[in-house]
């Protein structure tokens, strides 16, 4: 019986198979999670697309974040062993970890950390919901900014700490007055960035936008909303680290429980590692929702585009 020589026919075969294997792994991305956020490894082999490039900027200034936050805690943990200064003055990050764990395992911690992070919650959104209303009417009313602008920069210029122990008097020792200062603090940066946002929208825009008819509500919901989107951002970002300050001054004033109380009492009690734990947290908050509000910005603001040094 002749024999069939099937030789080539196997090599176009597995030549035919291995083709779009190695295309699909020439494009797949295997490495790790964490990789891909800090951008580490050889990515995918391709031509860079602009969201690939803005993608690598953000990477490199994660790595470059978190590279300056470990050198600072290094050189610190370095100088405290070197130097040895008396622990009532400064003690180093392996003994505030040490605090942070014990006041973790207590459940100390956990108990200032809810109360504070509830009046902050209730100050802050009550701040939001009155501020970017208010700010808007005020923007967009040439007679309301009048009769309003003395008034919001009398109480701005006012120290907050001076009207604080007001809201005691008025509203007692408690949550309500607490709530109130973290408001009033995170109040003014909201609505003045927003008032100036709503003033920065180009009148061009607006002359288009009655050109073609649109009414006074469309040309502030389409024109002047959108347009002051960053400013507002802007003054939300404000607004947090304000009230972040706002927990610390509210505590101040009759506290039983909160993370300002905890570093109040620390204090006092010359247990700088509790110190550092207080601060050190409400540090980590500031940065977390300060990212969390950047993300929810560009997801609401996508035509800005973010301008950032090469370097």
């Amino acid at each position: 019986m002749d024999s069939v020589d099937t030789s080539g026919g196997l090599v176009a075969a597995r030549e035919l198979v291995a083709t779009p294997v190695a295309t699909s792994a020439q494009g797949a991305d295997t490495r790790s999670v964490p990789a891909r956020i800090l951008g580490l490894g050889r990515p995918p082999t391709g031509a860079p697309t602009p969201a690939d490039r803005r993608r690598t900027a953000r990477q490199v200034s994660l790595r470059r974040g978190i590279v300056s936050v470990v050198a600072v805690f290094a050189l610190w943990e370095i100088a405290v062993r070197v130097f040895e200064p008396s622990t009532v003055i400064i003690v180093g990050p392996s003994t505030i970890v040490a605090s942070f764990w014990e006041l973790s395992v207590s459940g100390e911690l956990w108990e200032h950390f809810t109360v504070s992070m509830t009046q902050f919650a209730l100050g802050y959104l009550l701040a939001v919901v009155i501020a970017i209303p208010l700010g808007l009417f005020m923007g967009a009313s040439r007679r309301a900014h009048d009769y309003g602008d003395p008034w919001l920069t009398a109480l701005y210029a006012t120290p907050s700490v001076a009207l604080a122990p007001l809201f005691v008097i008025w509203l007692g020792f408690g949550n309500v007055a607490h709530v109130a200062i973290i408001a009033l603090v995170a109040f003014f940066p909201v609505i003045i960035n927003t008032i100036d946002g709503v003033h920065a929208v180009e009148r061009d825009l607006r002359e288009v936008g009655i050109a073609f008819r649109a009414s006074r509500r469309e040309v502030f919901s389409r024109i002047d909303l959108p347009g002051s989107l960053p400013y507002i951002f802007t003054g939300l970002r404000l607004a947090l680290a304000r009230a972040l300050v706002g927990i610390v001054v509210a505590d101040l004033f009759g506290a039983q429980a909160g993370l300002g109380y905890l570093i109040l009492t620390s204090s006092q009690l010359f247990q700088t590692g509790n110190v550092f734990v207080g601060v050190i947290v409400l540090a980590a908050l500031g940065v977390g929702f300060t990212v969390g509000l950047r993300a929810l910005q560009k997801k609401l603001t996508p035509w800005q585009i973010e301008v950032k040094g090469s370097s």
